[in-house]
């Protein structure tokens, strides 16, 4: 960033994430399903492919909680949940 520090917007940290997610895993990525901001730091929740199916609703799916700062620079990630794409969580 330059000299008069830019704000890192959720959408930016956003992006930013899925970019550096999608390099390290080399999975699809499908869409952010969540994010939050804590002191200067930004958690997304990125929805990705682990295994494509035939049908595409028995895909299996993971969330990824990527975590990234102020500057945009990766600080970790981790799969926390898998399931099959035809699934819900409702009751």
């Amino acid at each position: 960033m330059n000299d008069a520090k830019e704000r890192l917007t959720a959408a930016r940290a956003a992006r930013t994430a899925v970019e550096q997610l999608a390099e390290l895993t080399g999975r699809r990525l499908e869409s952010v399903v969540g994010i939050r901001s804590d002191e200067g730091r930004f958690t997304v929740v990125v929805e990705a492919v682990e295994d494509a199916r035939v049908p595409s609703t028995a895909d299996v799916m993971a969330e990824y909680e990527v975590e990234v700062d102020g500057d945009g620079r990766l600080l970790g990630y981790h799969r926390r949940a898998r399931y099959v794409r035809g699934s819900t969580d409702d009751g």
